[in-house]
C-alpha cells in the first residue's frame, strides 16, 4: 500500500469517528431536560408551522430581548414533551391528544395559553405592563 492510500484510510477512519461522535452528542442532547430559567416556559416543535409562525412573531417584536421565558422542544426530547403533560395537568389538561404546540405555561400565575393568537396576546400584554 502506499502512503497515500494509508492517508485516504486514516482520514476516513477519522472522519467516520467524528461523525458517529456528534450523532451520538446530538441524540443525546434531546434526551436531557432543557433547564428551566424563568417564570415562562414556551413548549414548541420544530417541525410545527404554528411554532415558526410564532417565532416569527417573536423575533419581529424583539420579545426575546423584552420578556425572560425559556423554550422547551418538545416533538424530539421526551423529556421535555413530560414536562409539558405535567404543566398541562396543572392547568385542567388531562388528555395527551389535546395537548398541542405552540404551548405556554406561566409558573407564577399557573396559567396555561396555547396557540398562535393566545401566546402572541400574552407577550404583548407582558411587555406592556413592564
Amino acid at each position: 500500500m502506499e502512503k497515500e492510500d494509508i492517508a485516504k484510510i486514516i482520514l476516513l477512519i477519522v472522519g467516520v469517528v467524528i461523525l458517529a461522535g456528534g450523532l451520538w452528542y446530538w441524540t443525546s442532547l434531546e434526551n436531557e431536560a432543557t433547564p428551566i430559567n424563568s417564570n415562562i416556559i414556551l413548549f414548541y416543535g420544530r417541525e410545527c408551522p404554528h411554532c415558526q409562525d410564532l417565532d416569527k412573531f417573536l423575533a419581529e417584536n424583539q420579545m426575546t430581548e423584552k420578556v425572560k421565558f425559556d423554550r422547551l422542544e418538545v416533538f424530539h426530547n421526551p423529556k421535555n414533551r413530560a414536562i409539558l403533560t405535567e404543566k398541562a395537568k396543572k392547568c385542567g389538561i388531562e388528555n395527551e391528544q389535546e395537548i398541542g404546540v405552540p404551548f405556554l405555561y406561566n409558573i407564577e400565575d399557573n396559567e396555561c395559553f396555547t396557540g398562535t393568537p393566545e401566546i402572541e396576546d400574552f407577550f404583548v400584554k407582558k411587555t406592556q405592563t413592564k
